[in-house]
């Protein structure tokens, strides 16, 4: 898959494209955000291994996103930031959060890195201390020409060249409203040109419930758990139907498994907020919606969560106060 290009602004005030900032043999894009110490551990390795590599086809460039709008003492707090931690690289500011969810960036800081053509090589959601390790030893693997690490060490399932190309066409489809019913065929295709690619079977998911069709939602993420057991969105997922069918136990047992699997993944809080306050347990559902805000506090579906938990509990003003805030972060994006 591929990351789109981009044109954004520079501290300066200058404005470059992904084309003007790319390095020979890989770029790495990270996401960041003043507020959270991941975003400056990230930035801070990934200078280290800048400083090393910029002279053998090292790139990269830091987009920040600390909110959809941008003032002049934000700005003023991103250069200091990005001046006490000594950062040399490009650094973009991201002012309406356009680039971010254009990539689908679902948690702070997430790093990205693309070879010359924006194709995704490796992806790293948060900090955790293993994965950003590994994704280290793979920077290094690859910009210092070692094809066998870095082959070792490169993370999933990479499905076919032809399989990825009709995965695509069906979530470029989907981005048209006019022409998003196709999205179906192309999903079905991408599985019968590689019938191990996992993805093809979450998005037909989704797709299915959005169209109210529950019971082959709920067979293509089975689908998908069967080929990978541990994949976070099919978890995720298959654990929300579980839980809006009232099967609590079980459904929470799952999102407890699927944050085992990726701690940075932001649905997998608010569905368990949502789950825990179904049952009565408010103080449990408060820290889960707390760890997806400070994870992602974009993430405008936090709010809708919260919206439909009040709202099944009965308590309306709360529900109506976080639909509020649900519906202000969908129109500051758009």
């Amino acid at each position: 898959m591929t990351v789109p290009d981009f044109s954004l602004k520079l501290l300066t005030g200058e404005t470059k494209s992904f084309s003007e900032t790319s390095g020979q043999k890989m770029t790495i894009i990270v996401f960041w955000s003043t507020w959270d110490r991941n975003s400056e551990k990230a930035l801070t390795r990934l200078q280290k291994l800048y400083q090393k590599y910029r002279d053998q086809g090292l790139a990269v460039v830091a987009v920040n996103a600390d909110g959809q709008s941008f003032t002049d003492s934000d700005t003023a707090k991103v250069k200091a930031t990005v001046e006490r931690l000594g950062i040399t690289f490009p650094v973009f500011i991201d002012h309406d959060l356009t680039y971010f969810h254009d990539v689908g960036v679902i948690a702070l800081p997430t790093t990205v890195i693309v070879d010359k053509d924006r194709t995704i090589t490796y992806e790293l959601s948060g900090y955790p201390l293993v994965g950003s390790e590994v994704m280290a030893d793979y920077i290094v693997a690859t910009v210092e020409n070692k094809p066998q690490m870095a082959a070792v060490i490169k993370k999933g399932y990479q499905p076919n060249k032809q399989s990825l190309r009709l995965y695509n066409m069906g979530k470029n489809t989907l981005k048209s409203g006019r022409m998003a019913d196709t999205a179906e065929m192309w999903f079905k295709k991408a599985l019968e040109a590689d019938p191990k690619f996992v993805l093809p079977h979450i998005s037909l998911g989704k797709f299915y419930l959005e169209r109210g069709e529950k019971a082959l939602a709920v067979a293509q993420f089975k689908e998908a758990l069967t080929k990978e057991p541990t994949h976070v969105i099919a978890l995720c997922e298959s654990a929300l139907l579980l839980v809006s069918d009232g099967n609590y136990a079980e459904g929470q047992a799952m999102l407890t498994e699927a944050l085992k699997t990726d701690e940075y993944y932001t649905p997998c809080y608010y569905y368990s907020g949502f789950a825990y306050g179904k049952q009565g347990k408010l103080d449990d559902a408060a820290k889960m919606f707390d760890e997806a805000t400070k994870i992602n506090p974009t993430d405008y579906n936090i709010f809708v969560y919260k919206g439909r938990m009040f709202e099944d509990i009965k308590n309306q003003s709360k529900a109506v106060e976080a639909y509020r805030k649900a519906l202000e972060a969908i129109l500051s994006i758009h």
